[in-house]
């Protein structure tokens, strides 16, 4: 059995070394903790703004048929004649083009923009095929008509373009009367 009985010097000594051990536990913890407090305030700060941006989203997307509307009602109003009617007419047709120019000012200042793909080899990332024309004209896969235009927020599609596909065509040969192909 060991008696050796320790001094008080000894005893601090072993001490201190306990108190300094559970410091360094103790600051590893806090730094741990605080880390995780970091990334927490940042997982926080991503998600919200993953939700900002959803609700953004969806209202935009709810406005986009009256965009549409909008476009299609001044598309097919045409000046007339001049007549006190017409005055009328064309003053009412110049509110509402104000009210859509106010309308899609307030859509860009949330990052709603639209765009053509008119010209274009069709993307289907960018646009719906509703149709295709059947012409000898243009490319294969090449979108000739836009009947709703696409819209994009911040390189996100909200909604495709819809769009008419040309179908390539092929030329018929024309076959002498009396020939048929199977007399070759």
């Amino acid at each position: 059995m060991n008696n050796e009985k320790k001094g008080p010097v000894q005893e601090l000594k072993e001490r201190l070394a306990l108190l300094e051990a559970r410091v360094k536990e103790l600051n590893s913890d806090y730094l741990r903790a605080l880390a995780d407090f970091d990334n927490f305030r940042k997982r926080i700060e991503r998600d919200l703004e993953v939700k900002q941006r959803a609700g953004i989203d969806s209202l935009l997307e709810a406005l986009i048929p009256v965009l549409d509307n909008f476009e299609r009602a001044l598309r097919f109003s045409q000046p007339q004649e001049a007549t006190s009617d017409n005055k009328a007419i064309e003053s009412w047709k110049k509110g509402v083009e104000l009210i859509y120019q106010q309308l899609c000012d307030l859509l860009s200042r949330f990052g709603l923009q639209g765009y053509t793909c008119v010209g274009e080899k069709f993307d289907p990332r960018r646009a719906e095929a509703i149709g295709f024309v059947d012409t000898t004209e243009g490319e294969d896969n090449e979108v000739i008509e836009e009947v709703c235009k696409g819209y994009e927020c911040a390189g996100r599609v909200l909604r495709p373009a819809k769009v008419k596909v040309v179908r390539k065509k092929e030329i018929e040969k024309e076959i002498p009367e009396g020939k048929s192909e199977s007399n070759n």
